[in-house]
């Protein structure tokens, strides 16, 4: 073990939140593009035009709505990094969301749309999961509504 690694390990080095929120959206990024990847231009046609039309449209009607769905984890965990959290926790957080947006993109290319489905709603589970188990996710909410508490009862 080298010996930044053993510093960085003994001194409990957490990164900043605006370097998690960098991170989380490179690697988003990353999926994205990794997504799109997963199938070439010729393999998307082929598969398009042995579906049909309407099962195309079917099935990228869907995938626009899971892509909704995985935007809405990657804000509630973009919300969560609004604090410091450990580097496992922020490794589990952008894994998942990478792969809840790497979901809706191989679905749409219509190649790979069980894979694209798998990496959607595992990663959409798995996010959830760990935001539901984070202590610091109920320690914000808690916060969040004593403050709104607080003004409703100043406006009356």
């Amino acid at each position: 073990m080298s010996s930044t690694v053993a510093h960085v390990r003994s001194a409990g080095w957490t990164p900043s939140p605006l370097v998690s929120r960098i991170l989380l959206f490179g690697l988003a990024v990353g999926a994205l593009a990794l997504g799109f990847l997963a199938t070439g231009q010729a393999e998307t046609s082929q598969a398009v035009a042995q579906s049909g039309e309407d099962l195309t449209r079917l099935l990228r009607a869907m995938a626009a709505l899971k892509a909704m769905a995985a935007i809405g984890l990657l804000a509630a965990v973009t919300w969560r990094l609004g604090t410091s959290v450990s580097p496992l926790r922020l490794a589990l957080y952008a894994l998942s969301c990478g792969a809840a947006v790497a979901g809706p993109v191989m679905i749409w290319g219509m190649v790979n749309v069980v894979a694209g489905a798998i990496l959607l709603h595992g990663g959409l589970v798995a996010g959830l999961l760990i935001l539901w188990r984070d202590p610091a996710v109920c320690e914000r909410l808690a916060d969040l509504v004593a403050r709104r508490r607080a003004r409703i009862r100043v406006v009356r």
